[in-house]
């Protein structure tokens, strides 16, 4: 009995395990990842306004993104379909982030994960559109 409490222990561990490093590639996988993604602005940018769009968690998302020559200036959500009550933590906080930190690599809003992954992922597109 100890045996097999022991057994059902290391099982429920590997799943556990597994599951979390599919969360965090898909994750990956979603917003986007590696050393491309860190170049996107590194040269500044063609000033202006340009949309992008991104895959949310009712569909897309779609984004306006500011830029003058060196920075990104603004970010606004321009349509979504997400749900009320849950999408609007990432849509009011994740536009001041992303200003902040200039990069479309923020923390995921806790409870509206795949609101930010598509907010983060219609940055991006903006700003692969604007990047010199």
């Amino acid at each position: 009995m100890e045996t097999e409490n022991k057994y059902r222990g290391v099982a429920t561990l590997i799943v556990v395990l597994f599951i979390a490093f599919f969360v965090v590639m898909e994750t990956k996988l979603l917003v986007g990842g590696g050393s491309a993604d860190a170049a996107l602005g590194a040269n500044g940018y063609n000033a202006g306004e340009y949309t992008g769009t991104g895959n949310g968690n009712n569909g897309q998302i779609k984004v306006k993104v500011t830029f003058s020559d060196t920075e990104i200036e603004s970010v606004e959500i321009l349509e979504h379909s997400e749900s009320a009550g849950i999408c609007e933590p990432a849509i009011e906080q994740l536009p001041g982030q992303i200003i902040s930190a200039q990069s479309f690599k923020v923390d995921a809003v806790s409870g509206a994960t795949m609101t930010s992954n598509g907010i983060m992922q219609a940055v991006k597109d903006a700003m692969s559109q604007a990047a010199k």
